[in-house]
């Protein structure tokens, strides 16, 4: 607008300057006015009125720089000031260039930076923060951003890291309204930062030590209205809602000890009283049911400030009330004494009743006598044994504890002996009973052992019942074990081809050849039928441990099914492997579970196709004695007598076999064979193969055998 205005001053000077010619030209002859010496006359005057006006405007520009120079060096000046005091420094980002520019505190350029470099001043993950919202900037999602970030640490001053508050906004726009430059800005609040941190630390400490007193402490403003409470207080005084017992605004006339005590001229009171809790006003918490009283000592501070004026009260106590109520108590208890002792012998004859309705003896041992005494009555004995007698009623394998025990006895040794013994006397359940000792020394004044004195209970029924649940437990602890074990395995199976499934199907929203998707897709149908017959084998296997599979016996001809069954389970045998199937029947017709034994048939035929790259594989069968024998072996890899043993485990793979099952499939085929009443071996050995024994009871109805085998 200044330059469209100084562009009109120039017209209106030159078209006033064209005036006089232009008058001239009126007056003289239009043709001589444009004739050549005229036209030259015309050009010197025009061009000396162009370098007239060029110098008269160079400085008028001149002036106008100087001071708008002036102006920028004054708020330059001031910027700075302000920056410095504030404590905030500036810097630019080139959306195009990608480059950071930092500023000097005087607002001068001082070094540019690319982003790797930049971001060595600060903490990794803020930077990372800052970059999103430049991006953000960048991309119009927001005009401008801030946030607190961290510096990096710093080497020279022990790893201290500055806390900035960055503010970023756009600085300038290109042609299309674009953000060409952001600016941002940083201001240090480290020290506001670590005076907040300070000032949360003393108070976090003042609360602490406040709450985690031992004493009751109570603190009241200038006025005597409570303000602050610890948990210790609220205990001791019974309050169960501290926040409302704030809120009720309780003062120090409230509480009847305090009442009228004038805390302006008083520094501190000690006293100790007791409060009727009917005289108690307002009081701060409720009080247990009957309770009459409360003794309470107490030590009051007054707290005032510089000027000697009143700023609060602290209150220090304790409730002694339980204490004063136990001397009480205590008092109450001698008087007791007396009763408590006429008591006795009536309990000493309700002892005498009980062990006579009990199957409890008392017993008493001498060492010097070395008599054992076992009575059901306080007063007489009803057995004496002798120790040679007492060893002949033990069962031989525990006479040596007993033996052990009665030299402990006779060396007086001090110490309750506990100790229970397996006897040759029978219950009425023909069970050996078991007897539990338990015997104290009884001590003279001088601390020596006189006699041993305890009971004798007859714990036969207890011992046996624990045998039986140690016997239960050991069960289901294996039970569990077991049960844990293949939980976990089977949530790893499972895993397995469910993640790869998973991972090749997020592969077709990511970035692709289509060469490759074939590959995806024949991965996913391969997991995906992996996963199928995991899950379909789990819970054939869970019906089989809960026996729910149902067994259909009937008359089949087995000599018909057999090979069949074979060659399913070889459908993905290698090309080369043989396969040779022996059946030296015509017809046999007998009554089996054909589904079941299809299944174990199958099964055991596919893992030898697996497990066997090249070589022969043969399946055979015969009938003997009310028994279909069948063998199936390979010529394969065989299996180490480690791998040999865990081979019906459930989930356990042959690392050295590359091709396996779902690891429930020898698990099945047993647990099959065993419901079918049968029996299930293998024998294999490393580099020679394996081989499978099935044994199925069944009945023969008719046969016809082959006279020759080809």
């Amino acid at each position: 607008m200044r330059i469209y205005k100084n562009q009109q001053r120039l017209v209106f000077i030159c078209a006033a300057l064209m005036l006089p010619i232009l008058a001239y030209a009126q007056i003289e002859d239009v043709r001589a006015a444009f004739d050549t010496r005229h036209l030259v006359a015309y050009l010197v005057a025009a061009f000396l009125i162009s370098v007239f006006v060029m110098l008269f405007y160079n400085r008028i520009y001149y002036f106008r720089e100087k001071l708008v120079s002036s102006d920028t060096e004054r708020m330059n000046a001031q910027l700075a000031m302000i920056l410095e005091s504030s404590k905030t420094q500036t810097w630019t980002y080139d959306v195009n260039k990608k480059t950071f520019t930092k500023f000097s505190e005087h607002g001068q350029k001082e070094t540019v930076y690319i982003p790797i470099d930049f971001s060595q001043f600060y903490d990794r993950e803020d930077f990372l923060s800052m970059r999103k919202i430049i991006q953000d900037i960048c991309n119009w999602e927001s005009r401008f951003g801030s946030l607190t970030v961290k510096s990096a640490p710093d080497k020279e001053a022990d790893g201290k890291q500055h806390i900035y508050n960055v503010t970023i906004s756009i600085l300038r726009y290109d042609q299309r309204n674009k953000p060409t430059i952001l600016l941002g800005t940083q201001q240090d609040i480290t020290e506001d930062q670590e005076k907040a941190t300070k000032n949360r630390n003393l108070a976090l400490m003042y609360h602490t030590v406040f709450n985690t007193s031992l004493i009751d402490m109570i603190y009241f403003d200038a006025n005597g209205v409570i303000q602050e409470i610890n948990d210790k207080a609220c205990e001791s005084l019974m309050v169960k809602d501290k926040q409302a017992l704030l809120d009720s605004k309780i003062t120090l006339a409230d509480m009847p000890a305090l009442k009228g005590v004038d805390f302006n001229t008083l520094d501190k009171m000690y006293s100790s009283t007791y409060t009727k809790v009917k005289d108690i006003k307002n009081p701060m918490g409720e009080f247990e049911e009957g309770q009459e009283g409360v003794y309470y000592e107490q030590n009051v501070t007054s707290i005032h400030d510089h000027e000697g004026a009143l700023s609060g009260v602290v209150l220090a106590g304790k409730n002694i009330t339980e204490m004063v109520l136990s001397q009480h108590r205590q008092m109450e208890a001698a008087k007791q004494l007396q009763e408590t002792t006429k008591a006795i012998e009536a309990y000493i004859r309700n002892i005498n009743y009980s062990l006579k309705v009990s199957d409890v003896r008392l017993m008493n041992y001498d060492p010097d006598t070395h008599m054992m005494e076992v009575s059901s009555d306080l007063k007489q004995a009803q057995y004496r044994l002798t120790q040679v007698r007492a060893l002949s009623l033990i069962k031989p394998e525990e006479r040596r504890r007993a033996r052990g025990l009665l030299t402990r006895m006779d060396n007086r040794r001090k110490g309750v002996i506990t100790i229970t013994l397996e006897t040759l006397l029978r219950d009425d359940f023909g069970r050996n009973i078991f007897l539990n000792f338990n015997l104290m020394p009884i001590t003279n004044k001088e601390g020596e052992v006189t006699h041993y004195f305890g009971m004798c209970r007859n714990e036969t029924e207890m011992t046996y019942t624990e045998m039986q649940l140690q016997e239960e437990s050991a069960k289901a602890q294996e039970t569990e074990q077991l049960k844990n074990s293949f939980l976990l395995n089977m949530s790893y199976e499972l895993r397995t081809p469910l993640n790869a499934v998973i991972g090749f199907a997020g592969l077709y929203n990511g970035e692709h050849n289509e060469e490759d998707e074939p590959v995806f897709a024949e991965e996913i149908k391969k997991n995906t039928g992996t996963l199928l017959q995991l899950i379909n084998d789990i819970l054939f296997i869970s019906r089989l441990d809960a026996h729910m599979i149902e067994h259909n016996y009937q008359m089949s001809d087995f000599a018909l099914l057999f090979e069949g069954w074979c060659y399913m389970g070889w459908s993905n045998i290698s090309p080369n492997v043989k396969a040779i199937v022996d059946n030296p029947y015509n017809q046999l017709v007998v009554n089996i579970d054909q589904t079941n034994l299809a299944m174990v048939i199958e099964k055991i035929c596919t893992m030898t196709a697996m497990h066997t790259i090249e070589g022969t594989i043969r399946a055979k069968y015969e009938y003997r004695h009310g028994e279909l024998m069948i063998t199936i072996e390979d010529t394969g890899p065989g299996l180490s007598a480690e791998a040999l043993s865990k081979v019906f485990d459930r989930f356990v793979h042959d690392e050295s076999v590359e091709r396996q099952g779902t690891g429930l499939d020898m698990p099945i085929v047993k647990e099959l064979v065993e419901q079918m009443n049968g029996t299930i071996e293998i024998q294999s050995e490393e580099g020679k193969g394996t081989a499978f024994y099935i044994s199925i009871p069944c009945e023969m109805a008719s046969f016809d055998k082959k006279t020759e085998i080809i």
